[in-house]
Protein backbone atom coordinates (compact mmCIF):
# COMPACT_ATOMS: atom_id res chain seq x y z
CA UNK A 1 0.00 0.00 0.00
CA UNK A 2 2.86 2.69 1.20
CA UNK A 3 4.79 1.49 -1.88
CA UNK A 4 1.55 2.66 -4.50
CA UNK A 5 0.91 5.80 -2.50
CA UNK A 6 -1.98 4.47 -0.57
CA UNK A 7 -2.31 5.23 3.12
CA UNK A 8 -3.16 2.50 5.20
CA UNK A 9 -3.54 2.74 8.96
CA UNK A 10 -4.06 -0.60 11.23
CA UNK A 11 -5.90 -0.39 13.99
CA UNK A 12 -5.14 -2.81 16.93
CA UNK A 13 -7.67 -2.18 19.44
CA UNK A 14 -8.60 -5.91 21.25
CA UNK A 15 -4.97 -6.99 21.80
CA UNK A 16 -3.06 -5.17 24.29
CA UNK A 17 -0.03 -7.66 23.83
CA UNK A 18 1.11 -5.36 20.59
CA UNK A 19 2.21 -2.63 23.22
CA UNK A 20 4.89 -5.27 25.11
CA UNK A 21 5.77 -6.39 21.52
CA UNK A 22 6.32 -3.21 20.41
CA UNK A 23 8.27 -2.08 23.50
CA UNK A 24 10.92 -5.09 22.46
CA UNK A 25 11.02 -4.51 19.03
CA UNK A 26 12.07 -1.25 19.51
CA UNK A 27 14.82 -2.51 22.20
CA UNK A 28 16.23 -4.07 19.48
CA UNK A 29 15.91 -1.39 16.75
CA UNK A 30 15.12 1.70 18.22
CA UNK A 31 16.52 1.76 21.92
CA UNK A 32 16.64 5.24 22.21
CA UNK A 33 12.62 4.97 22.23
CA UNK A 34 12.19 2.42 24.06
CA UNK A 35 11.52 4.29 27.25
CA UNK A 36 9.20 6.90 25.85
CA UNK A 37 7.32 3.87 24.43
CA UNK A 38 6.83 1.97 27.96
CA UNK A 39 6.03 5.43 29.86
CA UNK A 40 3.14 5.71 27.59
CA UNK A 41 2.02 2.35 27.05
CA UNK A 42 1.76 2.23 31.29
CA UNK A 43 0.43 5.62 31.28
CA UNK A 44 -2.66 3.95 29.18
CA UNK A 45 -2.48 0.85 31.33
CA UNK A 46 -4.30 -1.42 29.10
CA UNK A 47 -7.27 -3.10 28.80
CA UNK A 48 -10.20 -0.64 30.63
CA UNK A 49 -13.17 -2.34 30.05
CA UNK A 50 -15.46 -1.93 32.86
CA UNK A 51 -13.43 1.19 33.94
CA UNK A 52 -12.42 3.65 31.15
CA UNK A 53 -14.90 2.17 28.77
CA UNK A 54 -18.60 1.11 28.68
CA UNK A 55 -20.77 0.63 25.80
CA UNK A 56 -24.70 1.49 25.30
CA UNK A 57 -26.35 -0.95 23.11
CA UNK A 58 -29.27 0.24 20.96
CA UNK A 59 -32.03 -0.80 23.26
CA UNK A 60 -29.78 0.72 26.24
CA UNK A 61 -28.07 -1.79 27.98
CA UNK A 62 -24.62 -1.11 29.63
CA UNK A 63 -22.12 -3.33 28.70
CA UNK A 64 -18.41 -3.32 29.91
CA UNK A 65 -17.01 -2.41 26.54
CA UNK A 66 -18.16 -2.81 22.65
CA UNK A 67 -16.72 -6.36 22.62
CA UNK A 68 -19.12 -7.64 25.37
CA UNK A 69 -22.22 -7.63 24.72
CA UNK A 70 -23.10 -11.06 26.76
CA UNK A 71 -22.26 -9.06 30.16
CA UNK A 72 -24.80 -6.22 31.02
CA UNK A 73 -24.13 -3.87 34.17
CA UNK A 74 -27.31 -2.00 33.99
CA UNK A 75 -30.01 -0.55 31.70
CA UNK A 76 -29.54 2.81 31.08
CA UNK A 77 -33.61 2.98 30.13
CA UNK A 78 -34.11 2.31 33.85
CA UNK A 79 -31.11 4.32 35.55
CA UNK A 80 -28.88 7.04 34.61
CA UNK A 81 -26.05 5.79 33.28
CA UNK A 82 -23.47 7.40 36.10
CA UNK A 83 -25.89 5.74 38.61
CA UNK A 84 -25.13 2.34 36.65
CA UNK A 85 -21.19 3.19 36.41
CA UNK A 86 -20.56 4.20 39.85
CA UNK A 87 -22.55 1.34 42.05
CA UNK A 88 -20.43 -0.04 43.97
CA UNK A 89 -22.59 -3.12 44.42
CA UNK A 90 -22.18 -4.06 41.08
CA UNK A 91 -20.22 -7.03 41.32
CA UNK A 92 -18.28 -7.10 37.81
CA UNK A 93 -17.85 -3.32 37.45
CA UNK A 94 -16.03 -3.56 40.95
CA UNK A 95 -13.75 -6.32 40.27
CA UNK A 96 -13.29 -5.38 36.33
CA UNK A 97 -11.51 -2.00 38.31
CA UNK A 98 -9.52 -4.34 40.62
CA UNK A 99 -8.56 -7.72 38.20
CA UNK A 100 -5.06 -7.43 38.98
CA UNK A 101 -5.45 -10.22 41.28
CA UNK A 102 -8.15 -12.23 39.80
CA UNK A 103 -6.24 -12.62 36.67
CA UNK A 104 -4.46 -16.19 35.55
CA UNK A 105 -1.20 -17.00 37.12
CA UNK A 106 0.82 -16.26 33.58
CA UNK A 107 -0.88 -12.52 33.75
CA UNK A 108 -0.18 -12.17 37.48
CA UNK A 109 3.57 -12.61 36.89
CA UNK A 110 4.08 -10.93 33.91
CA UNK A 111 6.29 -8.20 33.54
CA UNK A 112 4.20 -6.17 31.25
CA UNK A 113 0.47 -6.80 33.48
CA UNK A 114 0.61 -2.68 34.10
CA UNK A 115 1.05 -2.14 30.26
CA UNK A 116 -1.63 -4.78 28.92
CA UNK A 117 -4.07 -5.12 32.19
CA UNK A 118 -4.87 -8.76 31.47
CA UNK A 119 -5.77 -8.08 27.92
CA UNK A 120 -9.13 -8.51 26.77
CA UNK A 121 -11.79 -10.47 29.32
CA UNK A 122 -14.42 -10.75 26.91
CA UNK A 123 -12.05 -12.89 24.60
CA UNK A 124 -10.84 -14.95 28.21
CA UNK A 125 -14.14 -15.48 28.90
CA UNK A 126 -15.28 -17.09 25.50
CA UNK A 127 -12.09 -19.11 25.33
CA UNK A 128 -12.14 -20.58 28.81
CA UNK A 129 -15.39 -20.18 30.54
CA UNK A 130 -13.58 -18.01 33.01
CA UNK A 131 -13.78 -14.47 32.51
CA UNK A 132 -10.57 -14.25 35.01
CA UNK A 133 -8.87 -16.93 32.35
CA UNK A 134 -5.90 -16.70 29.98
CA UNK A 135 -6.61 -14.56 27.55
CA UNK A 136 -5.73 -16.91 24.57
CA UNK A 137 -4.64 -13.86 21.97
CA UNK A 138 -1.60 -13.52 23.94
CA UNK A 139 1.04 -13.99 21.74
CA UNK A 140 4.32 -13.70 24.44
CA UNK A 141 6.61 -16.40 25.06
CA UNK A 142 7.29 -17.14 28.25
CA UNK A 143 11.07 -14.79 27.90
CA UNK A 144 8.84 -12.07 26.82
CA UNK A 145 6.31 -12.34 29.85
CA UNK A 146 9.44 -12.52 32.05
CA UNK A 147 11.50 -9.77 30.77
CA UNK A 148 11.45 -5.87 31.10
CA UNK A 149 12.95 -2.80 28.86
CA UNK A 150 14.57 -1.50 32.47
Amino acid sequence: YHAGGKNLEVLTVDNHADGPFLALWSRRHAPERTGDIVRLLRRNGGNSAGKGIACIDNVGNVHPDQFWWEQTVGDARERPFGDIWTDPHNELLVKLRNRKPLLSETCRRCSWLDTCNGNLRVRAERATGDVWGHDPACYLTPQEIAGSTE
